[in-house]
């Protein structure tokens, strides 16, 4: 067996990196990356369990002639510890017995986290390859995001992109219409986005119509699932009034028969003394008001395929960086209809300008069968160092 084509390209991506350097004048190209450790543990069954890995991301960005410009990123991360997730992780006890007693291993990888080529023809910008597809305003609950939702325990981690071509149209300094095709079996059952971007007085403002086909929940978990097609229309906007920063997003969908709204508003404000204070609610029209989820919302929500189980979350976040190197802070998750909630601590401390260390939290509050309730209290040490 032959190298991965990843570990294959990282000769490739010196290669040209050296070659910029003696033809500078036709190209530029810059190489960094980041070396990442994280340490995780877990309660769980009345023991801690570990998890841990190892994360190299090596980038190149290149520009040359009349727009062109390339940009990839290849990582490799190798896990060590417990590495078996089992469906049971992800339901209330009571419903295990009625799911399929199957298991996934976290298996070691090295893959592509982006890797795609932006030309200009015209006043078109057309990009193809594996990039990021990243829409709405919201903090962590973006109803009109579709490809790689965020992990709402922690939304600001970096993302894998999406295979896709699309095409970018400018109207103006701050406006464009934007087109995206997410390969996915045949031309019929793969993902399109027609999105249009406007700043009027201050303010971004959008609205996007996306066919995809998403599949239908079964019972397991990484099974054979059958696609259906979605429809959504939605849109965002986000500005700021008297120092306040606010933001709404919407998107009202159907698929399987079934049609609902999801709605997102939030802001943001700093105080004087540096405190960040954030809040968001969200409206999932898919969810349910109350503390009894279905088996196949559980593996839905597992799957990445809803944001949410219950209807209302509220998301609250506060911290402040102190010293300038520690940033302090506190996230809360609230199921307004079951009421559980997940608090999420976090420490930040940057000792140095290309160092960093953090350290995560999870404590669950909440009856076993509630959204935020059902999981164990765990967090990681991660830590971080740029080249």
């Amino acid at each position: 067996m032959g190298p991965s084509p990843t570990l294959a390209l990282a000769p490739i991506l010196l290669l040209v990196w050296t070659a910029a350097g003696v033809h500078g004048q036709s190209v530029n190209a810059r190489v960094n990356g980041y070396l990442e450790h994280q340490f995780s543990m877990r309660y769980a069954g009345g023991d801690w369990t570990i998890l841990d890995y190892d994360r190299l991301r090596m980038d190149l960005d290149a520009r040359a002639g009349l727009g062109t410009r390339m940009s990839a990123a290849v990582v490799w991360q190798l896990y060590r510890g417990r590495t078996e997730v089992r469906l049971e992780d992800f339901l209330p006890e009571d419903l295990v017995p009625d799911a399929d007693s199957v298991f996934t291993e976290i298996e070691d990888r090295d893959f592509l986290n982006h890797a795609y080529l932006s030309l200009n023809v015209g006043p078109v910008e057309v990009t193809a390859g594996k990039q990021y597809l990243t829409w709405g305003a919201s903090w962590a609950y973006n109803p009109t995001e579709f490809f790689r939702p965020k992990d709402v325990l922690e939304p600001t981690y970096e993302r894998e992109g999406v295979g896709a071509i699309s095409t970018k149209i400018p109207l103006g300094a701050l406006s464009d219409i934007q087109m995206a095709l997410v390969p996915n079996g045949s031309l019929d059952t793969s993902g399109k986005v027609l999105r249009a971007r406007h700043h009027v007085r201050g303010v971004d403002v959008s609205a996007l119509v996306a066919e995809l086909y998403e599949p239908v929940a079964s019972s397991e978990l990484g099974g054979e699932e059958d696609l259906e097609r979605r429809i959504t229309v939605g849109g965002d906007l986000s500005g700021e009034v008297l120092g306040l920063g606010v933001w709404g997003e919407a998107a009202w969908s159907s698929h399987d028969g079934k049609r609902w709204l999801e709605a997102t508003v939030g802001g943001n404000y700093t105080l004087e003394n540096g405190t960040f204070i954030l809040l968001e609610t969200y409206f999932n029209g898919r969810g349910e008001w109350g503390d009894s989820y279905a088996l196949k919302s559980w593996l839905a929500r597992a799957l990445g395929h809803r944001l949410s189980l219950g209807q209302g979350i509220l998301l609250a976040l506060v911290n402040r960086t102190v010293a300038q190197i520690w940033t302090v802070g506190m996230s809360g998750l609230v199921n307004m209809g079951d009421g559980s909630v997940a608090l999420v601590p976090a420490v930040v401390y940057a000792f140095a300008e290309n160092v960093d260390l953090t350290l995560n939290g999870v404590v669950p509050l909440g009856p076993e069968g509630t959204e935020f309730g059902t999981g164990d209290a765990g967090g990681f040490l991660r830590g971080r160092v740029y080249f």
